[in-house]
């Protein structure tokens, strides 16, 4: 039996809320969701729907678990409602205060760590990795962000451009 449009797009935003769930307060970098146990409510095709638009990630090649990825972090805070709320925009005001600082004056790109970041910042270095991992800066008020220094420093260190804040173009 084929489900209709509407049907698997409710699907998908179960499945998405479900993974949200399960992620918790914790970064969803390190909320590894193992394919073959996968909640009965996730249909095979949402789960293939949710790789297919980079939802979720395989955390390491060929291992069967996987990670959601930046947009599929946003896209369930949009579904729970905790988006484009003041307590978000809050706590993202609070990162961009303290990434900005640190090119406050300089001409080259910063490097921080998340634990610097978050200290400044006073915020979870959760919070802090889930932010630069989804360019929450770049959603939520449409300014460039930061990002990971290098592929091997994802989750540690920093790079903040000179640009930091201005409208993206």
């Amino acid at each position: 039996m084929t489900l209709s449009r509407d049907a698997r797009r409710k699907n998908l935003e179960d499945a998405l809320l479900i993974l949200m769930d399960d992620v918790g307060s914790q970064t969803f970098l390190t909320a590894f969701i193992n394919e073959r146990s996968l909640d009965s409510r996730i249909l095979p095709t949402t789960w293939l729907e949710l790789k297919n638009q980079y939802l979720v990630r395989e955390a390491m090649y060929g291992s069967g678990y996987y990670t959601l990825t930046g947009s599929g972090w946003i896209a369930g805070l949009k579904l729970l409602n905790q988006f484009d709320t003041p307590e978000m925009k809050l706590r993202a005001g609070k990162l961009c205060a303290a990434l900005k600082d640190r090119v406050k004056g300089r001409q080259y790109e910063q490097m921080a760590t998340v634990g610097e970041i978050a200290t400044k910042a006073d915020l979870s270095e959760d919070f802090v990795r889930d932010a630069i991992e989804s360019d929450l800066i770049r959603e939520l008020f449409g300014t460039k962000g930061a990002g990971w220094a290098a592929p091997d420093g994802r989750g540690k260190f920093i790079e903040i451009p000179v640009d930091f804040g201005h409208p993206d173009l």
